[in-house]
């Protein structure tokens, strides 16, 4: 007696078989060897820049430290969109000092940035700051860089300069 579920089952078989086959090869499910091969740098700038008191309670900060910037290519293989530049920014070595009361403001602030990649992007991201931890007194100020990007040396970076958050 035959059943007509037998003719099903190797059809089955090769399609399950198949299906592992392209969820092994993609890259981070589990096959590394099929994956793009993935350069990463880290960068560490140097900082500057000074953020002016704008009130009563305000007082003009100064910034001194050094900036962790990595980036690596993130290449699309489902979609098949363009690369882009994915830059981790990590602001947590940055410290600032009040001008006229000598206070320590910390600054502890990371950021994953995904961007398009060209040869030179001008990077600005705003961070808060705040002297002593207390929070209720946090402010803001922006860490503006450029990022360059070439095949054969990898990203690089400008000095990060820290200036007033602008309004609007």
């Amino acid at each position: 007696m035959k059943t007509m579920h037998r003719p099903v089952l190797p059809a089955l078989r090769a399609s399950v078989i198949t299906a592992l086959a392209l969820v092994l090869g993609m890259p981070g499910w589990g096959n590394s060897a099929a994956a793009d091969p993935v350069l990463e740098n880290t960068v560490v700038a140097a900082v500057v820049g000074a953020v002016g008191g704008s009130g009563g309670a305000a007082e003009a900060v100064v910034f001194t430290g050094q900036a962790s910037i990595s980036g690596k290519v993130v290449h699309d293989t489902v979609f098949g969109a363009p690369p882009v530049l994915e830059i981790i920014v990590d602001l947590g070595n940055i410290r600032g000092k009040g001008l006229r009361s000598g206070k320590t403001y910390l600054v502890s602030s990371q950021a994953i940035l995904h961007r398009p990649l060209l040869a030179f992007d001008p990077v600005e991201l705003s961070f808060p700051f705040v002297a002593d931890g207390n929070l209720l007194l946090a402010r803001s100020a922006t860490a503006s860089f450029g990022v360059y990007y070439s095949a054969a040396r990898g990203m690089t970076t400008t000095p990060v300069r820290i200036s007033p958050n602008r309004p609007g």
